[in-house]
C-alpha cells in the first residue's frame, strides 16, 4: 500500500510538472507572439506615412469640383537640374504631388511623364523601391482606371517612404514628405484663387494646418541636419499663418498671406 501511495505521488508530481511545463511553454509562447506582435505595430507606427498623402489632398479637390489647370505642375524637363539629395528628395515630393493631380484627373500623358521622373529620381537617391519597373508596366494595364492607378500609386508611395526610414534615412524620408505637402497646398491655393466659389478649396486649406503641424514636428529632432533646418526655415513664415487659423475658415488676409508663402517657398524648391 505504501510502495502504491508513493507511486501514486511520484505520479501525480510528474503530472503537474508535465502541467505546469506545458503551460510554462504555452504562457512563454504567447508572450514571443505578443512582444513579436507589439515589435511589428511599433515598426508599422514608426514606417506609416505620417500626414494625409497628397492622393488624399487632389482627391478632396476633385471631389469638390475643380477642373484641372494646365501648366500648375512643376515641368518634368527640371528633374535634370536636381543635383543634391535634398533637391531630388524635395522634388520627388513635389512629383508625386503632381503624379497625383494628373492621376486623379485621369491625364494620361501627364500621368505617365510624371511617373517617368518620380522612377528617376528613385533611382538616383538609391532607394530601390516603390517606383520600380513592374509599377510602370502596372500602370500601363490600368492606364484607364483612375481608382485602380490611385490605390498603384499611393502603394508605391507608401512603399518608398518605408523604406527610406527603414534605411536609416529618415532626413530624406521627411524631404520628400515635406515637398509633396508644399506642392499639394500650392495646387489647392491656385485652384482657389481662380475658383468663382472657393468654399471647399479654402477649407480643404485650413485643414492642411495639423499636417504641417506633424511634419514640423517630425523635423524638430533632425534640426541639427542642414537640409532639414533649411526648410523649416521656409516653412516657418506659412506655420506662422497657419497657428492664426481656427477651424476650418482662413480669412482673406490668411488666404492671401499663404497663397504668397507657399508660392514663394514652392518656387524656390522647383
Amino acid at each position: 500500500m505504501k510502495n502504491y501511495t508513493n507511486t501514486l505521488r511520484v505520479l501525480t508530481l510528474a503530472m503537474l510538472a508535465t502541467v505546469f511545463f506545458s503551460c510554462g511553454n504555452k504562457q512563454a509562447k504567447q508572450a514571443e507572439e505578443l512582444q513579436a506582435e507589439s515589435k511589428e505595430q511599433a515598426f508599422q507606427e514608426v514606417t506609416s506615412y505620417p500626414i494625409p498623402t497628397s492622393f488624399e489632398v487632389i482627391q478632396m479637390i476633385n471631389k469638390a469640383g475643380a477642373s484641372f489647370i494646365i501648366g500648375i505642375c512643376n515641368p518634368v524637363d527640371n528633374v535634370g537640374k536636381y543635383m543634391t539629395e535634398k533637391a531630388k528628395a524635395v522634388n520627388l515630393g513635389i512629383y508625386g504631388a503632381d503624379l497625383a493631380y494628373s492621376t486623379t484627373y485621369q491625364m494620361k500623358q501627364e500621368t505617365m511623364n510624371f511617373l517617368k521622373v518620380c522612377k528617376q529620381l528613385v533611382e538616383e537617391l538609391n532607394i530601390n523601391a516603390g517606383f520600380t519597373p513592374e509599377l510602370a508596366l502596372n500602370v500601363e494595364k490600368n492606364i484607364d482606371n483612375k481608382d485602380s492607378l490611385i490605390v498603384i500609386f499611393t502603394n508605391s508611395y507608401y512603399e518608398t517612404y518605408r523604406t527610406l526610414v527603414q534605411n536609416q534615412k529618415e532626413s530624406l524620408s521627411l524631404l520628400v514628405v515635406a515637398g509633396s505637402w508644399i506642392e499639394g497646398v500650392y495646387i489647392t491655393s491656385q485652384i482657389a484663387l481662380t475658383s468663382r466659389d472657393n468654399t471647399e478649396f479654402i477649407k480643404i486649406l485650413a485643414n492642411q494646418k495639423a499636417p504641417l503641424g506633424k511634419l514640423m514636428e517630425l523635423m524638430t529632432p533632425r534640426v541639427d541636419i542642414p537640409e532639414v533646418k533649411e526648410l523649416m526655415d521656409m516653412l516657418a513664415p506659412i506655420q506662422a499663418i497657419y497657428n492664426k487659423v481656427e477651424g476650418e475658415k482662413l480669412t482673406n488676409d490668411q488666404f492671401q498671406k499663404l497663397m504668397e508663402e507657399i508660392t514663394k517657398v514652392r518656387n524656390a524648391l522647383v
